[in-house]
């Protein structure tokens, strides 16, 4: 069985191995996955969009979905 310390030097000794210039992905990936982690912990009500639309509700994977989306080409378009 893995222990958590030798998961920790696992990832160490493949971040060592990696270019520098991937190293801010890895970052990008942790901050990510301890976002997603947050807000799996941190559950509110749907929100309710009143009388717009009185029978639609928006959860947080819902949103969070969107997020996701709307960040995953920001600047493709720029060169």
């Amino acid at each position: 069985m893995t222990t958590q310390e030798q998961i920790k030097r696992q990832i160490m000794t493949l971040l060592d191995a990696l270019p520098e210039e991937r190293l801010e992905e890895v970052a990008d990936f942790i901050e990510f996955l301890s976002a997603k982690h947050t807000l799996r912990q941190t559950r509110y009500a749907p929100v309710v969009l009143g009388s717009l639309w009185p029978d639609v509700a928006i959860s947080d994977e819902d949103i969070a979905e969107v997020r996701q989306e709307m960040w995953r080409n920001l600047g493709q378009g720029e060169q």
